[in-house]
């Protein structure tokens, strides 16, 4: 199974059902009018969660444990926690320098 790259410039959140971190994320994102990419996960994981877990892992650097997944610019920034404390630093702090 081939899976989706992040993309290269931009956000690019790998989510899956049910997630409440994955929502959380994109709906920063959408109140700070941030684009962003999407790629729902759960096709993957049913179908091959080892290999997929593996890539993810290949790209992030890092054991990626749990949903979502975020990049931005083709770059690993973590989990829902770690892009909360960039989007603070990078984009919150920024608008009031």
């Amino acid at each position: 199974m081939n899976f989706e790259d992040p993309c290269n410039k931009g956000f690019t959140i790998y989510s899956k059902s049910g997630c409440h971190n994955c929502k959380k994320a994109k709906n920063i994102l959408s109140e700070l009018k941030i684009k962003y990419n999407v790629i729902e996960c759960d096709e993957y994981l049913i179908e091959n969660k080892e290999e997929f877990l593996l890539f993810m892992n290949n790209k992030s650097g890092t054991e990626c444990k749990q949903f979502p997944i975020i990049f931005n610019d083709g770059l690993f920034v973590g989990g829902f926690i770690e892009f909360k404390k960039y989007i603070d630093t990078f984009f919150i702090d920024n608008c009031f320098e």
